[in-house]
């Protein structure tokens, strides 16, 4: 097999380059070294100098807050950036925002349960009756897709009624900064007096002059004003702060229920809740992280917190609960960039979502920085650009591209077809839907056959210590790619056991914690556990974010793009008419207004469940006894309209494919709606497969996955 692999990959690059050979791992395992993040494929696809694929899934929303407090390309960032889970503990609000904890991270419930026991109040939005919106409080029913408008609609409130935290935005937000109405950029000093000084000036309330922000303890934090630059020139100026209820004043209560369909009272009492019943935590979820315009939705939320002084302080954040993140170490570059590239060479990043179009075309548009240096001098072009980018043979680990890849007919017949891509290897511990595709395919151990280390979505890194012996033929993912480096010439570069790897691992990660790392290796090599953030640490505390003002940016001069993947993020300029503030654009496909849905009329999501983690553990026995197959819930009043009955075997389709379930008639869906819990593979369906439904729409600034903006019709299966 090892020979097979080498052949082909020999064969691949004197044709085509080594550019061609897509390596693809993903989040099936985290560990470092038999993981995909970064793991051995990352290690052997830089000494082979292919392509890597990164991102592309979970990057909507996130980036969007990244945006507000964090100028960084991995949108992930920000969610790293919050609390640890036990932070929930502390809020006196909680709001879960499209997230359906009890099911899909039921590992933070408990804290969830310590809140309630400290008074808290739990607030749920989410379109379906969820189980986490059974155990709240309140249960806010929202249009799927709607959910900028209602953040913004919230904002509108808060600031209409004088509930913003003034003292933190005057401080830690740029709220006072003044915004030329010619160019969207910030107002310098350079601009009133001609001088060399680029610093932000603001309006001093009291003595109503333009000073430096440093200079003025009580600036104007709403206004419209005139200023003279020192060209003689007059310009109209706005504060940061009035830009941004500008923008909100478009979805007032009222507005914002014809879009949203939450009445505008409920609108008005959990944005007075959020801003008086504090500390508030927002838990954000990837429910409302699957649509194009996901990014709004996050920057909306992250500026909420910001305006509110709801960040920084125990119990009160915007960005979820998984900061502290162990993972955020162990899969970054600063403590495995050396280990991935021990030859010094490096693959060339692609992001999954251009995946597709690089494998149909040769090509991928995308952002060219104009100084690969300084990625905040953004773009050479207003839009993307072409670039070649053939893909022509792949190799996929820890994860399941076929079931995970929007546009699944697409995949099969069109990216995996012969006339496209001459190899495929995947590597994995079941035959999986990708896996029946490829050309190859190579056992993989579980973690319970391996010597690793792991960081989780909490503050510990974690040994895992090998429990069984490797099952029948099957090899780690080190072991595999170490055969893979001795048969092609680069054994030097896989030298010993995957376990002789993690002293050196752990000894890049300690420096990152100074005086602290001896005390975490000890406890590691005792405990084969240990603990990296300090736990009485608070992301934000201090009032510094991590953007070009270094405070909380609800209004930015560069919209952050996810990729090309660099740092500080590539940012497109404002003043090229990208959007600087949290605004509402409508979802790509399911939406009201899109003249589609009188074909399609229903919108269509894929749910997390229990009984898998996406696409993991579809096929255990004692599961399929509980959740036997592939359904659809619709409510009882679109049953009807279709004439249908629960038990009935329906077909779910639009343009782009089909697939056969069972539907279950439930009242927690919304009018307009239809959910099929996602995760299942194509030969438990009766006719085709749910991912045939979905979208792979290119958003050129968060570039995530829109797996819910797609719309759907349902009917009866007469097979």
């Amino acid at each position: 097999a090892i020979d097979i692999l080498a052949t082909n990959l020999n064969r691949i690059r004197e044709k085509y380059g080594s550019k061609a050979v897509a390596f693809i791992p993903w989040s099936g395992s985290y560990a470092a070294i038999n993981g995909g993040m970064p793991g051995a494929i990352k290690r052997f696809g830089n000494i082979f100098e292919g392509t890597i694929v990164v991102d592309g899934v979970d990057f909507g929303m996130p980036t969007g807050m990244s945006q507000v407090v964090a100028n960084m390309a991995g949108g992930m960032a920000s969610l790293f950036l919050g609390p640890e889970p036990k932070d929930l503990t502390y809020a006196k609000t909680l709001i879960f925002w499209g997230t359906n904890i009890t099911d899909s991270q039921v590992h933070n419930w408990h804290f969830v349960l310590d809140a309630l026991e400290n008074g808290a109040k739990l607030i749920c939005i989410d379109p379906r009756y969820s189980e986490t919106a059974a155990k709240s409080h309140d249960w806010v029913r929202i249009r799927p897709g709607s959910d900028s408008v209602l953040a913004l609609s919230m904002i509108q409130v808060i600031i209409e009624e004088n509930l913003i935290d003034s003292d933190y935005c005057i401080r830690h937000t740029v709220a006072p900064f003044l915004v030329r109405q010619d160019n969207g950029l910030f107002l310098r000093q350079s601009d009133i007096d001609g001088s060399d000084q680029a610093g932000y000036v603001v309006v001093d309330s009291e003595s109503g002059e333009i000073e430096p922000v440093e200079s003025v303890t009580r600036p104007e934090l709403l206004g419209t004003f005139d200023v003279t630059l020192h060209n003689g020139n007059t310009l109209q100026v706005k504060t940061a702060l009035q830009m941004l209820k500008d923008e909100a004043d478009k979805y007032k209560p009222d507005e914002a229920e014809r879009i949203t369909t939450v009445p505008a009272e409920k609108i008005r009492e959990i944005a007075r809740i959020y801003a008086t019943n504090t500390p508030s935590t927002i838990y954000p979820g990837f429910g409302i992280d699957r649509w194009d315009n996901a990014d709004q939705v996050g920057r909306g939320i992250a500026t909420l917190g910001v305006i509110t002084g709801q960040i920084g302080k125990k119990g009160a954040s915007p960005l979820g609960t998984m900061g502290q993140s162990a993972i955020q170490y162990t899969i970054s570059d600063a403590v495995m960039g050396p280990w991935t590239a021990p030859s010094g060479t490096q693959a060339e990043l692609l992001n999954f979502v251009l995946l597709q179009q690089a494998i149909l075309t040769g090509k991928v548009d995308a952002w060219e920085p104009k100084d690969p240096g300084n990625p905040l001098a953004g773009p050479t072009s207003k839009t993307p650009v072409s670039k070649d980018w053939p893909i022509k043979g792949l190799i996929l680990t820890t994860g399941n591209v076929v079931s995970n890849h929007a546009e699944q007919k697409v995949t099969i017949e069109e990216m995996f077809s012969e006339d496209k891509l001459d190899f495929i290897c995947c590597i994995d511990m079941f035959m999986t839907d990708t896996a029946r595709h490829a050309d190859l395919f190579l056992p993989c151990t579980s973690w319970f056959e391996n010597d690793d280390i792991v960081g989780g979505l909490h503050p510990y890194v974690m040994r895992m210590e090998k429990a069984i012996e490797p099952m029948g033929e099957s090899k780690g993912d080190w072991e595999i790619f170490k055969l893979l480096a001795q048969k092609m010439g680069y054994g030097e570069y896989f030298q010993g056991e995957a376990k002789d790897q993690i002293e050196d691992i752990l000894d890049v990660l300690g420096n990152l914690f100074g005086d602290r790392k001896e005390e975490i290796l000890k406890e590691f090599r005792e405990k084969g556990i240990a603990r990296l953030s300090d736990p009485h640490s608070v992301p934000f505390a201090d009032g510094v974010f991590y953007t070009r003002t270094g405070r909380a940016e609800f209004y930015s001069e560069g919209v952050a793009t996810v990729f090309p993947k660099t740092m500080p993020a590539l940012q497109l300029p404002v003043d090229e008419g990208h959007n600087p503030l949290p605004h509402f654009e409508p979802p790509a496909e399911a939406w009201f207004e899109n003249p589609l849905i009188k074909k399609y009329p229903l919108a269509l999501s894929t749910l997390h469940t229990k009984w898998r983690v996406h696409t993991t553990f579809y096929e255990v026995a004692a599961l399929r006894e509980i959740d036997p197959e592939p359904v659809v819930y619709l409510n009882r009043k679109e049953s009807a309209k279709r004439g249908l009955k629960d038990g009935d075997y329906v077909r779910v389709f639009n343009d782009r494919g089909h697939c056969v379930v069972r539907l279950v008639v439930d009242d927690a869906i919304n009018d307009g709606g239809a959910a099929i819990p996602k995760g299942w593979q194509r030969h438990q369906f009766k006719e085709g497969g749910y991912q045939e439904l979905t979208k792979n729409h290119i958003n050129t600034v968060h570039y995530g996955m829109s797996f819910f903006d797609a719309l759907v019709e349902v009917e009866k299966w007469e097979g």
